[in-house]
């Protein structure tokens, strides 16, 4: 198991695994795990010195990297086994982490302590292991624990299912919500953070969309208030293509992403943004584009017999990515990429672009 868990884990908590004598309690905890670069970002929303109750502790990646910023971490876990392998771990790598075997919310209901900030993770999968999304379906249900929270502590970080309804939780989480992280890894969406100041009511709910790219490089966007408009225009050869990463798009800042950048948008709902300029800053992917081909049987047939080979995406398209593969007969690969698309006028286009040198995903 300890093999197994450190090669599936290799990449995604490096410095832990540094540690020879790090131990993971059970196969799941592999799966389970917060990736370091975001279990950085979350310490990184800690105020040093703090001290800091972690709800759910698991594997105990969030409070490892909580523990370098605070003062001190109660960790709560109430998995015996994953308990007793916590303790083993961070008695030696963290001394600053208490391990405590609970059940959190009793444990929390029946202490006089008081905390900066609370984490907690609940758990997003019910019965026969299906997929939860809402606040109120996860265990703990955050919204029933409000009140508890408030009364231990002045902030509270949720780290929520990246399928929760951001809208919903604003409403549900008033007036504490003050700012709403969506965390993405290579271009995937891993959860959305929910960060709660109960020192004080908060109007407005800061976003903030960040992607750590294959080479750890971390892309933040934080949309600018006002700059939700832009233009839309048509893509045309010798431009620039940008496709705002997950992220972005979870926050619906693509709008806000091209203004602020100084790029239309083809559509409102097309997710891409295009300009005659470089944007090197902007928080997603570059194309070149090569040629932009109306989408009709006679240029996808020219297409299946010039490409064998073919990147595909499809963004307010009448055909899904795998749909249109099919019809083109392309297997996945090369260094073409198709963007089909819908303009704002309801041109359907297929657009071909290539990325540019030293690009990052």
């Amino acid at each position: 198991v300890q093999v197994d868990c450190r090669r599936r884990c290799a990449n995604k908590i490096p410095e832990l695994l540094a540690h020879p004598q790090f131990v993971f309690p059970k196969a799941i905890s592999a799966e389970q795990c917060t990736h370091e670069l975001v279990a950085k970002l979350h310490a990184s929303l800690i105020a040093p010195g703090a001290t800091v109750l972690d709800m759910t502790m698991g594997l105990g990646v969030d409070s490892y990297h909580i523990a370098q910023r605070a003062k001190a971490v109660t960790a709560i876990e109430l998995d015996e086994q994953i308990a007793q392998a916590a303790q083993a771990n961070y008695s030696r790598l963290a001394p600053n982490i208490t391990v405590v075997n609970a059940d959190s919310c009793k444990w929390l209901s029946d202490c006089n302590e008081q905390f900066d900030t609370i984490f907690i993770d609940p758990a997003r999968r019910g019965e026969a292991s299906r997929r939860l999304y809402s606040l109120a379906d996860c265990h703990p249900n955050v919204l029933e624990l409000i009140d508890l929270i408030r009364a231990h502590s002045q902030q509270l970080i949720v780290k929520a299912s990246p399928m929760i309804d951001a809208t919903q939780s604003c409403r549900e989480l008033a007036p504490w919500l003050e700012h709403i992280w969506a965390v993405s890894v290579k271009g995937e969406c891993k959860e959305m953070l929910l960060v709660l100041n109960f020192t004080h009511h908060s109007d407005d709910v800061k976003l903030h969309a960040v992607n750590f790219t294959s080479s750890g490089q971390r892309q933040l966007f934080e949309p600018t208030i006002g700059a939700s408009t832009a233009t839309c225009a048509d893509p045309q050869e010798g431009m620039w293509l940008y496709e705002p990463n997950a992220s972005v798009m979870k926050i619906g800042a693509c709008a806000a992403a091209a203004a602020q950048f100084s790029l239309a948008i083809v559509a409102a709902n097309s997710h891409l943004c295009i300009g005659n300029h470089r944007a090197p800053e902007f928080p997603g992917r570059e194309f070149v584009i090569e040629r932009v081909i109306p989408f009709s049987s006679k240029e996808l047939k020219e297409l299946a017999k010039s490409y064998k080979k073919l990147n595909v995406a499809t963004r307010n398209f009448r055909l899904s990515a795998q749909e249109l593969k099919k019809r083109l007969k392309v297997n996945d690969g090369g260094d073409t990429y198709l963007m089909a698309t819908t303009t704002a006028s309801g041109k359907q286009l297929m657009v071909l672009c290539r990325k540019p040198q030293q690009s990052d995903d």
